[in-house]
């Protein structure tokens, strides 16, 4: 599932993605650049890779973070996500619920200006094959 969230400090879309089901790094990589169509060592392979990083290397894992961190300090990790990214109670409530099987719940602050507004948000579940959320906001 992928949500957008409020607005960066510039402006850009925020997302949370929580992947629906567990995968390892290397095969949600596979998945991308499968989604995606590139040749393999190409620049836009080279594009693809570099976005998978930004979203499953270099983003927080909210849900790591909250078992890791956080458990002792919110109850659930419902609250911890109404708490810290201020999420609605019912986006917060549907993230918990989807958390369930998956294997991270990363919040994402993209670095590239086309993953703005809907087609960035088309763009990101094209690539990750994981389905839209309401929006945040």
């Amino acid at each position: 599932m992928i949500l957008r969230v409020h607005k960066g400090q510039h402006g850009q879309d925020e997302y949370i993605v929580c992947l629906t089901e567990p995968a390892s790094l290397d095969e949600l990589r596979t998945r991308m650049l499968q989604n995606a169509k590139v040749r393999s060592g190409s620049y836009a392979s080279g594009i693809i890779e570099d976005l998978h990083a930004s979203i499953f290397v270099r983003s927080l894992d909210s849900l790591a973070d909250y078992q890791k961190y956080f458990a002792k300090e919110y109850p659930s990790f419902d609250e911890y996500l109404r708490r810290r990214t201020r999420l609605s109670p019912q986006l917060a409530r549907a993230l918990t619920a989807a958390a369930v099987n998956s294997s991270g719940v990363y919040h994402f602050r993209p670095a590239y200006s086309f993953l703005t507004d809907q087609l960035g948000l088309d763009i990101l579940t094209t690539l990750t094959g994981e389905p839209q959320g309401e929006d945040a906001e």
